[in-house]
């Protein structure tokens, strides 16, 4: 399964947790059928407010693709994941309290 977009969405500071909370969506396109399928993930980032925005992409990436990898089909080794991460994730949407990389 290929990934070929990655989106972040309502990017946000929680006081309570302290981290980074926010939403990933994924376009995957399966090797069987072709066809894309979206699958979002709620996702978060244990970095301090003023980090770079470029860290904060990274975790949230990573929980993701974390999440995604342990669903039915790719946690029984059926299918694998690639992704090239320069081509499909967009820009951060920026947060007042996170510095630009």
């Amino acid at each position: 399964m290929k990934v070929t977009n990655i989106d972040i969405r309502d990017l946000n500071w929680d006081d309570r947790t302290r981290c980074f909370r926010g939403s990933v969506s994924m376009t995957m396109i399966p090797g069987h059928d072709g066809r894309p399928r979206n699958v979002n993930f709620i996702c978060q980032a244990h970095r301090a407010p003023d980090c770079p925005s470029s860290l904060i992409t990274y975790d949230f990436v990573t929980h993701a693709l974390e999440q995604a990898r342990a669903m039915p089909g790719f946690r029984r080794g059926e299918e694998q994941i690639s992704v090239d991460i320069t081509s499909a994730v967009g820009r951060l949407p920026l947060s007042p309290r996170a510095a630009s990389a």
